[in-house]
């Protein structure tokens, strides 16, 4: 959760973040890469799942941890789980916070050479011996309960602080045709009926497995006034983008690069509906809630989602604001897109229950449940 800045105050604190990637030198990133070259073979060769598998940080944050005196260490991410089950068995008061399942994820050709008895151990270890976990839905508590027999874990929602609100910048920049309609950008305000439903998608990565095939297909042929802005890293996907979009969508497709934290608010905030179209497969896909849901009601977009349980589980935290279709059934998505572009009352309806829901959970809130379970709910004589 470390991307989100504390509530609490710093001031008199002697905290600070360290970052460690950037700091690598060459010698030491060569050494990295020959590290993980050499895991990923034993795995295959010799059936033998190693830390070298789960990238070239995972021995530096233990070596960094060590010098440090912490009265609790918490594992995020494949490599800091791994860190945090080694401090573990040094006796260190440990924890575990689960963005994702990691020992579910990922597809099956991504899945060969991933060290998946590792993962479950890990898992398993910090989960039932540490003395603090938590994860991003309740749907993956119960899960990981299920899986493990572990004390459940906290769920703190991957979600963005409230006051983003305030740096809105009410530009058109990923739609600059709007300035003939409307001269600033208000989330809250009805848009012309001549201007185009704008549906937009984000990721890091744009590419496979993500459901923006199925999309593709839900919008082919499709109807009325609307356009398609994608936002990620396409690079390496180009060729793939260029033979799953069919060209009838790819005349109404804008695709935009990747922007600064603090801007990605305000370019989200420009579209009228959000789409989150996460398949059921792998298991840790369904169960989790991405950021992007929270981020699409906090600049007041409606959404459309997939019906994996944990966007069923945010639908129902968002009254209003959450059109739920079948993962991966185009037509499902055509109808729930198609009622939206002709039914611009329900758009503005779903997208101002979006702006409330967006305002009622931020970051804050879920810095308030980690801080109680840190007071309240860690066994005792653990910190």
């Amino acid at each position: 959760m470390g991307i989100h800045p504390p509530v609490v105050s710093l001031d008199k604190k002697k905290w600070k973040f360290t970052g460690l990637l950037g700091e690598r030198k060459l010698f030491g990133k060569v050494v990295a890469k020959i590290k993980s070259y050499l895991g990923h073979g034993a795995s295959i060769l010799l059936q033998w799942d190693n830390s070298w598998q789960l990238g070239p940080m995972a021995g530096v944050l233990w070596r960094e941890a060590r010098k440090r005196s912490a009265d609790l260490y918490i594992g995020h991410l494949e490599g800091g789980i791994w860190a945090a089950e080694q401090l573990r068995k040094q006796g260190k008061r440990v924890g575990v916070d689960l963005e994702d399942w990691y020992s579910e994820d990922l597809l099956p050709e991504a899945r060969r050479n991933r060290p998946i008895r590792l993962l479950k151990k890990l898992e398993r270890n910090l989960l039932c011996e540490g003395v603090y976990s938590s994860c991003t839905s309740e749907a993956m508590a119960d899960a990981l309960v299920k899986e493990y027999r572990c004390r459940r874990p906290l769920v703190v929602r991957n979600v963005f602080p409230l006051k983003d609100r305030e740096c809105l910048d009410a530009k058109w920049r990923d739609r600059p045709g709007m300035a003939k309609w409307m001269e600033r950008n208000d989330p809250t305000m009805e848009r012309p009926k001549e201007a185009p439903v704008s549906i937009h998608w984000f990721s890091q990565t744009a590419g496979p497995g993500r459901g923006l095939e199925i999309l593709f297909q839900a919008l082919e042929g499709m109807d009325g006034n609307w356009e398609l802005h994608l936002r990620g890293n396409l690079k390496e996907y180009e060729e793939w983008l260029e033979g799953a979009c069919p060209e009838s969508v790819r005349k109404r497709m804008s695709v935009h690069g990747l922007v600064e934290n603090e801007e990605l608010l305000s370019r989200i905030a420009e579209h009228d509906i959000g789409y989150a179209g996460e398949l059921k497969e792998p298991p840790s896909r369904d169960l989790t809630i991405t950021n992007k849901v929270f981020q699409y009601l906090q600049a007041g977009l409606a959404v459309v989602a997939s019906d994996t349980d944990g966007q069923k589980e945010a639908a129902r935290s968002a009254t209003g604001a959450v059109a739920i279709c079948r993962a991966g059934n185009p037509s499902s998505l055509t109808e729930a897109i198609r009622g939206l572009v002709r039914k611009r009352a329900l758009l503005l309806s779903m997208r101002q229950a979006a702006w409330r829901a967006g305002g009622e959970n931020g970051w804050e809130r879920e810095a308030e449940k980690i801080l109680h379970r840190l007071e309240t709910g860690i066994p005792r004589g653990a910190i």
